[in-house]
């Protein structure tokens, strides 16, 4: 497992770490629970805002402000908040984008295939720069995921794009609050993010002996395979299930995918027995399922590097609640979504074993380890 590190360093001041490893299911690891929970708390602000406006006033957007802020609470969830906010500006507009794409793609399923499949390429790609640039990578391609899985009509393409990259700019204009309020001791001097170091990873790269090459070909092709799968399934209003889990799990090293698909399989099963048991009793209580909402969310951001399995209960509980807030009913739904991530965890599974790594394969623009992650 992964060494122990300072808060702060957890993906290292200029982001280039390019390794994260989950700690076992019964282990703490890298980070310590208390810091990790608390900026995972900070973090869900924007996003209990966004509820109580949208649930609270029954807006028309029905929660797309709140999953634009979730998502982009992830990219640069380990810097201090100025930089966070740098990267959290950049990344609001691509899931915008993506959602909007997502809405047009998902019309026909060649082209949600295709679609998923390319930005999925391009994500995976990243890591050859970063840990942090593939965060980024991995939440943009979850607004398109997530877009295609709703099945709306073209002409919601454009609020997608509003709606998305506002809830985006709301984590933004927190972290700069946080910033300007709290956060100005914790400003690191390093520098952050360079072109020419990112360029030259990027370039040499473009090699399938390069480990991230792989990745990112082994990645967007699983990604379009899962999305084929819940097409030809016909599996509308809970397909997506399938492509999320793999884009939750697959990594470029085979044993940490391996290590995941185990953690997400029971994380999942967790996460179902606690959203139907509140979507049940709470139905219809808007005021309480957006609390548990918010709540589910902080977790996610917390525990997502102290406890991987506890990471996917909540946000496997945010996703299910947030479905039952817009009138779906969650026992009935439950073993869809069982369903969905047991095909996904197949895929993932067996596109490693069809196409492994061959030994020795590296990043060929290598960057140094981290206290908390490897290179």
């Amino acid at each position: 497992m992964a060494s122990r590190a300072s808060e702060s360093r957890l993906f290292n001041a200029s982001g280039r770490a390019r390794q994260l490893y989950a700690s076992p299911l019964f282990a703490i690891g890298p980070s310590e629970p208390g810091p990790a929970i608390r900026r995972g708390f900070l973090l869900s602000v924007p996003i209990g805002l966004a509820l109580i406006v949208e649930l609270g006033f029954d807006a028309p957007t029905q929660g797309a402000i709140a999953a634009g802020a979730l998502i982009n609470g992830f990219p640069g969830m380990d810097a201090p908040a100025r930089p966070r906010a740098g990267w959290q500006a950049a990344t609001a507009p691509l899931i915008g984008l993506a959602a909007a794409l997502g809405v047009l793609s998902s019309q026909t399923g060649p082209n949600a295939v295709l679609a998923l499949g390319l930005l999925g390429a391009l994500a995976g790609y990243c890591y050859c720069v970063s840990l942090r640039l593939a965060i980024v990578g991995l939440s943009v391609t979850l607004g398109m995921l997530i877009a295609q899985g709703l099945f709306l009509a073209p002409s919601d393409a454009a609020p997608a794009l509003l709606w998305g990259t506002v809830g985006g700019l709301a984590q933004v204009a927190w972290s700069l609050a946080v910033w300007l309020a709290f956060d100005r001791a914790a400003d690191e001097p390093e520098k952050g993010w360079s072109g020419r170091e990112a360029a030259a990873a990027l370039r040499a790269n473009l090699t399938l002996e390069s480990q991230s090459a792989r990745h990112a070909v082994r990645f967007g092709l699983t990604l379009a395979a899962g999305v084929a799968a819940y097409r030809l399934l016909g599996m509308r209003q809970h397909g997506f299930w399938i492509p999320l889990t793999i884009l939750f799990v697959m990594r470029p090293v085979r044993d940490e995918t391996d290590h995941r698909l185990v953690l997400r399989a029971i994380g999942t099963v967790l996460g179902l027995v606690i959203a139907t048991a509140v979507a049940e009793a709470f139905i219809g209580d808007d005021l309480v399922l957006g609390a548990v909402l918010t709540v589910a969310a902080a977790f996610a951001f917390g525990l997502l590097t102290v406890q991987y399995a506890l990471f996917t209960a909540a946000i496997t509980t945010f996703v299910v609640l947030m479905s039952s807030t817009l009138g779906e009913a969650a026992f009935k739904a439950a073993g869809q979504r069982a369903t969905g991530t047991a095909i996904g965890i197949a895929i993932a599974f067996f596109a490693w074993r069809l196409w492994p790594n061959p030994l020795g394969t590296v990043d060929l623009a290598s960057q140094p380890n981290v206290g908390g992650v490897r290179s």
